[in-house]
């Protein structure tokens, strides 16, 4: 996939019109629409694993633990993660990079383990202790499903938009990160 806009322009041949490759970058329209067709069939997968009594997991510093007791989870908070200029770009964010960015989605994943590969096990994440918590897909206002093709679940990332309320999240777990030597 290309990282423009494909302009497929009409041509004419001996029985009619047909599509012409980009000019730009040589993909058929074929190519686009079995892109689409393929991303299409990983989101439907994913949708098909999203139950709504599923279980999803973010991880967040114990340091936020009293805050999220009292207000629960809210997007548009400070991250913990990629919350540099400089670590964005490492991680190849293609958002804007000034400081102060911030998501204005919370994240969660089907798994502890793969939530804590997409927050505390970052290089950006800071040391110390961090919690788990626990939700279900239903808890969530307007959930987002990012689908993977690299995972059997089919789920990369749930996201929302909205804030989850405390009376929706379990504390199900504590780790603590070592400082990198």
């Amino acid at each position: 996939m290309t990282a423009h806009d494909c302009m497929f322009p009409e041509i004419l041949v001996e029985y009619g019109e047909c599509l012409a490759p980009c000019a730009e970058c040589g993909e058929t329209p074929l190519d686009t629409f079995e892109l689409a067709i393929a991303q299409a069939e990983a989101a439907e997968d994913a949708l098909a694993q999203a139950t709504p009594e599923r279980h999803l997991f973010h991880w967040s510093p114990a340091t936020n633990r009293k805050q999220i007791v009292r207000y629960g989870l809210r997007p548009g908070r400070r991250p913990v993660t990629h919350s540099t200029a400089t670590d964005r770009l490492l991680a190849d964010f293609s958002e804007p990079t000034e400081q102060g960015w911030r998501a204005p989605y919370t994240c969660f994943a089907d798994s502890p383990s793969w939530a804590w590969a997409l927050s505390g096990d970052q290089r950006s994440a800071p040391p110390g202790w961090w919690d788990c918590w626990q939700t279900e897909l239903d808890r969530l206002e307007s959930p987002i499903i990012l689908p993977s093709t690299d995972r059997a679940t089919g789920i990369h990332e749930v996201r929302t938009e909205h804030r989850l309320f405390k009376r929706g999240l379990w504390l199900v777990g504590s780790r603590h990160k070592r400082t990198p030597r």
